[in-house]
């Protein structure tokens, strides 16, 4: 490719491309490779659409009946840009190719098919200055235009106050010789009323597409690279295509951390490849990105869909690291010679246990001792360790949001003497828990024992993470622009404990930005998943609780999600599965379409595995097992961001969402529990792109559905 031309297209360039017979898609291709190398190569007979509104379009033959419509941005002293925008048969190209204007729509670049937008208003409506005669209006002239609305129009920074200040038609006129002329014919459009008079400036038009690399409907190529891989059809329409909010998150600057919250499905795994991606391209020569999440099955995927964006050996790649948070400490710790043996659950609960029966000698006859062993891993782990707590004094003064059961200041001396007999089980037999990662890390960096070097972190699925987590990740990445970008959701939240992020030195005022828009599941799907979680109240990192709010759904529509029921086994329903799985192969479906989702392996996990043997594979960090030709197994947990056309939602018994091993939960300790057993149900269901399937054997189906309209589902 030409280094002086940037190449561009348009969504319904793709769109366009896939309809059109195999011959003439090959026409194309040849011809676009030619147009990247030259694009006035006379051979292809490039020539203006003059008749068209936008004067940017321009034609190429493929043949004698089909024509390429593309358009030219030409800007002094930068590289020509060409903007592919679809391809026809000759009339109807020429018909549409008249209709095509460039616009911004908050500083986003956009083509619209006027036609579709506007109606078209007769020439004789345009009208030279001198006729024009209104009445002052109080306010200004352009008082019911936006400040972005003017400069995406061309009105330079610096004389929008005065653009601002006009009340009348003569004062505008005054204006005249300080604004560009095309400026200037905008401003008179706008006032004349015809939006579809307004010509974006070239200038204008070429920084913004630079700027958000493309726009709404529009995709800006970095290299000639990226370019031929997208014509050989490696790229899939998520890598080229980002809503117009979400590109301006991806390609924004910003003077400190920033906050995406986002309803399900509402792409925020892509924003945050995309945002890692541009970090490493354009601040990766500072110092590594760091691309963290909490999910041990996440950071495989993320990696494979870098090198899909990227291509699979470009230089950026190497600039970005894709870890678990605890990947990531494990193999710092080793780097700085700290060695730790991590014990495994049976040898953490004997610890447990040898700390129950110190403390229990000392405090006798309390409540505490009624609860089961999961309460004592659960506050250790997450009230305890994950807080940082190093003391007593700071224990007994912790809320301990999150954690449904309250402990009297008895209690809590007993607890601690159950940690403090836990650390020394531990301690005495070499061993470490997974806390300990983050805790020896933690240490390491705080009393600048080791140096960094990482310039930003991109980190998803924030609500899953801990206070001594977030801590870390400050600790990991100095304070500076464009430092952390911070995913999450936390309607998806399925751990106990909670954080404010403000009271961890992450500011994010004026830098938080929500994703309302549901892009991935079928309305049908979204609307019974969030039937289920309707008014439910949820910690999200905030000063105060947040409430779920009805998302915004997406065009797409599907069946109605299907709940089977009357299983007498859990053999029984996973045979009914199988020939479900088998009439849906025959409508034209792949293996690789369905998952199975289960909240506990046993006994589903076995019975999946002895039913489909090879069919299916369990998603684990391998890549392979996610985006491989295989149908899918996993649970709710490690489902999460993780996404299938076709979800069979397993075990959903209302038996089995409580508390496996101990009945005893009552009062706030339960409804915290439940409220995040709802969340992962949520989870699962809302894994389903295109189908849901929803089944249970033995008992009743599960209390959180039975709350959801029941024409909301098919029952059978």
């Amino acid at each position: 490719m030409r280094t002086d031309v940037q190449l561009c297209v348009s969504e319904d360039f793709w769109k366009s491309i896939r309809k059109l017979p195999n011959t003439i898609q090959g026409k194309v291709m040849s011809l676009l490779d030619r147009m990247r190398m030259n694009p006035w190569d006379k051979t292809f007979h490039p020539e203006k659409v003059e008749s068209a509104r936008d004067n940017h379009i321009w034609s190429a033959r493929v043949d004698d009946n089909y024509r390429l419509i593309w358009a030219l941005i030409k800007v002094r002293n930068k590289p020509e840009m060409i903007v592919f925008l679809y391809v026809d048969k000759h009339d109807q190209a020429y018909q549409k190719a008249r209709r095509l204007q460039f616009v911004l729509e908050g500083g986003m670049p956009r083509i619209i098919d006027l036609i579709e937008t506007i109606p078209v208003v007769p020439q004789a409506t345009q009208m030279e200055t001198h006729q024009i005669h209104r009445e002052p209006k109080p306010g200004g002239l352009f008082i019911g235009y936006s400040d972005q609305k003017l400069l995406d129009i061309g009105v330079p920074d610096e004389m929008l106050p005065d653009v601002r200040s006009v009340n009348t038609d003569d004062e505008l006129d005054r204006l005249k010789e300080r604004l560009p002329e095309d400026v200037y014919d905008n401003l008179i459009a706008l006032v004349l009323n015809y939006p579809e008079l307004v010509r974006v400036p070239d200038a204008q038009l070429h920084r913004n597409l630079e700027k958000y690399h493309g726009g709404d409907n529009l995709h800006l190529f970095v290299t000639s690279e990226e370019f031929k891989r997208a014509l050989e059809g490696e790229w899939e329409d998520w890598m080229l295509f980002l809503a117009p909010h979400q590109r301006k998150l991806v390609y924004a600057d910003f003077a400190g951390p920033v906050r995406v919250k986002g309803v399900v499905g509402s792409g925020k795994t892509v924003v945050a490849v995309h945002r890692a991606l541009h970090l490493a391209r354009t601040i990766g020569n500072e110092g590594p990105i760091l691309f963290l999440t909490y999910g041990n099955r996440l950071p495989g995927v993320l990696s494979y869909l870098l090198k899909r964006l990227a291509g699979e050996n470009a230089p950026e790649i190497q600039k970005i690291e894709c870890r678990t948070i605890h990947q990531w400490c494990l193999a710092m710790l080793k780097q700085n010679g700290v060695n730790i043996s991590v014990g495994n659950d049976a040898q953490f609960d004997d610890a447990i246990q040898t700390g129950i029966a110190q403390a229990r000698k000392l405090y006798p006859g309390l409540r505490l001792w009624n609860l089961n062993i999961g309460f004592f891993r659960d506050e250790i782990r997450y009230a305890i360790k994950g807080r940082a707590i190093q003391n007593f004094a700071e224990y007994a003064a912790l809320e301990r949001s999150g954690r449904g059961t309250a402990l009297s200041e008895i209690e809590r001396k007993a607890m601690w003497e159950v940690y403090q007999g836990y650390q020394n089980y531990l301690a005495s037999n070499g061993l470490s828990d997974f806390e300990d990662y983050i805790l020896k890390m933690l240490d390491l960096i705080e009393n600048r024992r080791v140096s960094l070097r990482y310039r930003a972190a991109v980190v998803d699925e924030i609500q899953d993470l801990n206070v001594a987590t977030m801590r870390l990740i400050r600790a990991i990445v100095p304070p500076a622009p464009n430092d952390l970008f911070l995913v999450g959701d936390g309607l998806q939240k399925l751990y106990p404990g909670g954080y404010v992020l403000s009271s961890l030195g992450i500011d994010v005022v004026g830098r938080g930005t929500i994703l309302r828009r549901n892009y991935r599941n079928t309305q049908e799907i979204l609307r019974a998943a969030h039937a289920m979680v309707q008014n439910t109240r949820f910690s999200d990192l905030d000063e105060s609780d947040a409430i779920a709010e009805e998302p915004e759904y997406s065009p797409r529509h599907g069946p109605l999600p299907i709940i089977k029921h009357g299983f007498d086994s859990p053999e029984q329903e996973i045979d009914w599965i199988a020939k479900e799985i088998a009439r849906l192969k025959q409508q034209g479906l792949k293996d690789k379409d369905f998952a199975i989702l289960y909240r506990w392996r046993n006994p589903y996990e076995s019975l999946i595995k002895q039913r489909f043997s090879s069919m299916i594979s369990e998603v684990t960090r391998d890549p392979e097992t996610y985006f491989g030709p295989l149908m899918k197994m996993t649970t709710f947990d490690s489902a999460k961001g993780l996404e299938f056309k076709v979800v069979f939602v397993v075990g959903v018994t209302d038996a089995w969402m409580v508390p496996k091993d101990d009945f005893s939960l009552e009062g706030p300790a339960l409804e915290d529990y439940l409220a995040r057993e709802r969340s992962r149900l949520f989870v699962a269901m809302t894994r389903a792109r295109d189908l849901l399937y929803i089944s249970y054997a033995r008992g009743q189906l599960s209390r959180f559905l039975q709350k959801v309209p029941s024409s909301y589902f098919e029952n059978v």
